[in-house]
């Protein structure tokens, strides 16, 4: 299963890069579908590929691509089976260490400068991960957590360490660069020993804001103090007093990480949805405020209004959901000065090719992503 959801993970993110008018962008949906169908449990996503494969109309198929992709991440996050290669005795050929050596990080560099395209750095990338041991330098770790269409490999090569993982983590989890932190501590969060409890607590404070890190933190109250004010009221009771959208935004400055701790089903959340939708002047201002949501709620109302292309930017910076850049990178060609400074609040290294391009002004967000790029 879990074979077949990365194969369709990574052929999602080869068609958005190739697009979806070029034939051979569409040819790895095709294999992922057949892997898919293989699987009963899996079967919902088969029939969604089907269907991007049969619609000739390409907003539909890119909205279709969009939960889909969303679908996906999340499926991977709760499987609990890992298949990637641990110890053994082909992981300990001098030549293989060699591969994953601290100084060879040029696919890393090829991509983040932009001269790669994803589908093409993936595979040195996946080696270089993949043959990583925990005597070897952390450094392709951090360069592949840094990036939101790398990071996976990473993700799963320090699962299937099992508890030995933990060490590396709280390395990580004092990267320069702030994608790197926060999905270290995501990882940490898996873990009940002290040890992990006192690194969070170490690193949470210098760590984004970003929906899937609270999503997990909900289950955590102990480790919320980090992230909540006990001056700011509770939701429910704040809604009571907003009448208009200035208000409306306001309230979600102040009560932003509240918002994402609350639960999927919510009656806060639900509250704020239809105070949303009382105060808006028409639909355009409507999806303008539900951008402004940083909650999974928001994102799938979005993504199931195909209103992607209209707000999809403006809700990553609300939430800052690195699972959204392989979507906002289908659509978005092009970042600002002022979007660039947005971003650098994720340092996401999947846009560094537009820092790059800008003058690199903003590299020093992006840790020792920006350090490869500047070699």
């Amino acid at each position: 299963m879990r074979e077949a959801l990365e194969q369709l993970q990574e052929a999602i993110q080869h068609t958005l890069t190739l697009g979806l008018s070029r034939s051979e962008g569409l040819e790895p949906l095709r294999d992922a579908l057949r892997a898919l169908q293989a699987c009963d449990a899996l079967a919902p996503l088969a029939e969604g590929v089907q269907t991007v494969l049969d619609t000739p109309d390409a907003r539909s198929q890119l909205n279709a691509l969009a939960r889909l992709h969303y679908t996906c991440e999340q499926c991977l996050a709760r499987l609990q089976v890992y298949a990637l290669p641990t110890d053994s005795e082909s992981l300990s050929d001098e030549s293989i260490r060699r591969v994953a050596a601290p100084a060879d990080a040029e696919p890393f560099a090829r991509l983040f400068r932009g001269e790669a395209a994803l589908p093409e750095a993936l595979p040195a990338i996946r080696e270089r991960v993949w043959n990583w041991q925990p005597k070897d330098s952390i450094l392709p770790l951090q360069l592949a957590l840094a990036h939101s269409g790398t990071a996976y490999l990473a993700v799963e090569r320090l699962r299937s360490l099992g508890e030995a993982a933990l060490s590396v983590l709280i390395r990580l989890a004092s990267s320069k660069n702030l994608m790197t932190r926060l999905r270290a501590c995501e990882l940490m969060l898996d873990y009940a020993d002290p040890k992990a409890t006192a690194a969070l607590r170490g690193a949470l404070p210098n760590t984004p804001r970003a929906l899937p890190l609270l999503q997990k933190l909900r289950r955590r109250p102990d480790l919320q103090e980090f992230f909540t004010n006990t001056d700011t009221p509770p939701v429910s009771a704040w809604l009571g007093s907003v009448s208009n959208r200035e208000q409306f935004r306001q309230m979600l400055q102040r009560a932003e990480t509240q918002v994402m701790l609350e639960p999927s089903n919510s009656p806060s959340i639900r509250q704020l949805m239809e105070k949303a939708q009382q105060i808006a002047r028409g639909e355009l201002d409507y999806v303008r405020l539900l951008a402004a949501i940083p909650h999974e709620q928001a994102t799938r109302l979005i993504l199931e209004g195909g209103w992607l292309t209209m707000v999809g930017f403006d809700h990553l910076c609300a939430t800052l959901d690195y699972r959204l850049t392989p979507l906002i990178l289908s659509v978005y060609t092009q970042f600002g000065s002022h979007a660039l400074n947005q971003l650098n609040r994720l340092g996401d290294a999947a846009f560094l090719p537009w820092v790059v391009q800008a003058g690199r002004k903003n590299l020093s967000a992006y840790g020792e992503a920006a350090t490869v790029v500047s070699q």
